[in-house]
């Protein structure tokens, strides 16, 4: 027990970081069981170290990696026991839990048998709590963290504290707002360093080997994570990897998932099952279609990869040129997402749908003409531009969203 509260000293006086992220406050730590889920390198163990270090008493807190080699011998619940009885340990930060084979079932236990104390624990966005044997659903809340925002990039960047502004204020504001955040003139240089590079917060600690390492980090989610939660072979990992490839080399438009069930050689219902698979763990993002009565249409009209840095790494990997309109839909869709909007497809009107709100993505020269005849609900979003006019709002200005 020495080793592994030692262990947890030095994780958490060797954590410098002082960037809080959007979901710091917002965790709600009477909880006495919080779950924080994401896809690798969304800083996940960075968040739980900050929450440690300035919200508990360090000396009835420990924080345990499940991925360890001491819990392949260990029991979690033993482990538990004897850091509780012997140590007065009360908080238990666990991370990775989903490299632990019977986590469900020992968080579960104990949770139920020991009445003062706090478990909070991350893991693989793939994980689905209500699915699980052991339902956790009723008994933990669950977060989500994704990326950084671009807000969040130039907070850290800078060392400001930009705010962020809902969807309701940027569609009401959003001259003003824009007005306000170009006094930063190298706005729209940031927005590019940000979304080709910077959506994960390992962009800081090497600028230049952060290509590479995004493309590690997803195959290790392919190739590890996805495995952990389901029992896809490696066949249908592949699969999954050359589906991906096709995903970020397609362009603009709606997706057909009779070609891709025919490149790839597979049936339309296991591609639309890996396409889920691969959404779960924030890969991609699927945008459907509303119908009748508000009902979601079940397939996905449009597939995109996650956020841009991964769009971009991705096309790196394989030597694909970017295509830049797909690139600026994929921003809008991942902020927005992220954002926690409702965003759909839109076929009559623009490209997208929010509310009662369409939306039409372009560069600069983009014209009003797919918009035109909806002219108060309508808005062109536009990159390269600084400043919001009449009807078009500025791309990175959905980036202040969280």
């Amino acid at each position: 027990m020495e080793f592994l509260l030692n262990l947890s000293r030095r994780k958490i006086e060797n954590n410098k970081i002082q960037t809080k992220r959007y979901l710091y406050d917002k965790i709600d730590l009477n909880n006495r069981l919080i779950a924080i889920l994401g896809a690798r390198g969304t800083g996940k163990t960075t968040l739980m170290l900050q929450l440690i270090r300035e919200k508990y008493n360090i000396s009835e807190t420990i924080y345990l990696s499940l991925d360890h080699i001491f819990f392949l011998e260990n029991r979690l619940v033993d482990v538990i026991e004897t850091l509780y009885t012997g140590h007065g340990i009360k908080n238990f930060f666990l991370d990775e839990v989903h490299k632990y084979k019977n986590w469900q079932q020992e968080i579960k236990n104990i949770y139920d048998f020991y009445d003062d104390i706090n478990i909070i624990f991350s893991g693989s966005s793939s994980i689905n709590i209500k699915q699980a044997k052991y339902d956790l659903s009723r008994r933990c809340i669950t977060y989500l963290l994704n990326g950084l925002s671009f807000r969040e990039f130039l907070n850290i960047k800078y060392g400001e504290d930009y705010k962020s502004y809902s969807f309701e204020e940027i569609i009401e504001n959003y001259r003003d707002i824009a007005f306000d955040i170009a006094e930063n003139s190298k706005i729209l240089l940031d927005f590019q360093e940000y979304y080709k590079y910077g959506y994960y917060p390992i962009y800081f600690e090497n600028p230049k080997a952060v290509v590479s390492k995004i493309i590690n980090m997803y195959e290790k989610i392919i190739y590890e994570d996805i495995v952990e939660v389901t029992n896809l072979n490696t066949e249908n990992l592949v699969v999954l990897k050359k589906l991906i490839y096709f995903i970020a080399t397609m362009p603009p438009g709606e997706i057909n998932i009779n070609n891709l069930s025919r490149n790839l050689k597979k049936d339309n219902k296991t591609i639309m099952n890996f396409i889920l698979k691969l959404e779960d763990a924030r890969l991609l993002n699927l945008i459907f279609k509303e119908g009748g009565s508000g009902v979601i249409m079940r397939a996905p009209k449009k597939i995109y990869i996650e956020n841009g840095s991964l769009y971009n790494a991705i096309n790196e990997e394989i030597r694909n040129n970017l295509d830049i309109g797909n690139l600026r839909e994929v921003i809008f869709v991942n902020q927005l997402r992220n954002g926690n909007q409702n965003i759909r497809y839109s076929k009559e009107v623009g490209d997208f749908i929010i509310d009662d709100h369409y939306f039409e993505i372009g560069g600069k020269s983009k014209g009003k003409r797919q918009i035109r005849r909806i002219k108060e609900k309508a808005f062109l979003v536009k990159d390269d531009v600084l400043y919001g006019e009449a009807g078009v709002i500025p791309l990175y200005l959905f980036g202040f969203l969280y």
